[in-house]
């Protein structure tokens, strides 16, 4: 029985259930079009298992679909939250995923050694609020989205990268620079998918990849519109959210 401060939605066409709070942090689009793209990348490694780590995975959103979407995958969950912790086992448990999903109470600002270079693929959709932004009345909420040290949080996910492993992340448009300044340290091959709430107005998110020890040069990808010029959610927009899968290769 689900406690009344919970609610249980339905997300890619009800093939996938979460359990979230009524208050606090709840899922939106980041996390659905951010597992989406991670799950076009993998198309190409159909053969191969892979480990995946979702760093601050609060309830378990992006790990739910992406383990929907791949049989040969060891998914990781890190979060250090026990509200969120309980809810993610929870999620995984009616979802039938618990040979895919791990979750570790672990925080990523002190992370354990034996998760250093271990993981083909590193996943998070980093807490960005700065600490002089207005704070929610909501303690949960405030932890879900105000972060402590943002450089700390992104190098530190890194060192959880196997050699030529690979890192996406989504953040606010202006977080890119200081993105790729911490990220270049140690990674490079960027990809940078824009996502623009209409055709009117400037990238407000965006998907970015890091190939740690990559060396291609940037790309910057076609991206995507949420609304069209009737403010209805895109074809694009809409496949992405209801499939939970970017066909981009």
């Amino acid at each position: 029985m689900f406690s009344k401060d919970v609610t249980v939605d339905k997300i890619l066409r009800g093939k996938i259930s979460i359990i979230q709070l009524k208050k606090g942090f709840r899922y939106g689009f980041e996390s659905v079009f951010l597992a989406s793209f991670v799950n076009g990348y993998l198309k190409k490694f159909k053969k191969k298992t892979i480990s995946l780590a979702d760093v601050g995975s609060g309830v378990g959103t992006i790990s739910l679909i992406i383990a929907y979407h791949n049989n040969k995958i060891n998914i990781t969950a890190i979060e250090n939250n026990d509200n969120y912790l309980q809810i993610a086992n929870e999620n995984i448990v009616i979802n039938n995923f618990e040979k895919k999903i791990n979750v570790i109470h672990r925080d990523i600002l002190n992370i354990d050694n034996h998760l250093i270079n271990r993981f083909d693929i590193v996943v998070t959709n980093p807490p960005f609020y700065d600490r002089k932004q207005k704070e929610s009345e909501n303690e949960l909420d405030n932890y879900a989205k105000r972060i402590i040290n943002y450089e700390s949080w992104l190098e530190n996910s890194l060192k959880l990268l196997k050699d030529k492993g690979i890192i996406f992340l989504i953040i606010p448009t202006g977080l890119l620079e200081k993105s790729l300044k911490i990220l270049s340290k140690k990674t490079g091959s960027f990809k940078i998918f824009p996502i623009w709430p209409n055709h009117k107005k400037s990238s407000k998110r965006l998907i970015l990849l890091a190939k740690k020890g990559g060396a291609s040069p940037t790309e910057l990808m076609s991206g995507m519109r949420l609304l069209n010029n009737r403010g209805k959610i895109t074809k694009k927009a809409r496949t992405y959210s209801d499939n939970g899968i970017f066909n981009f290769l």
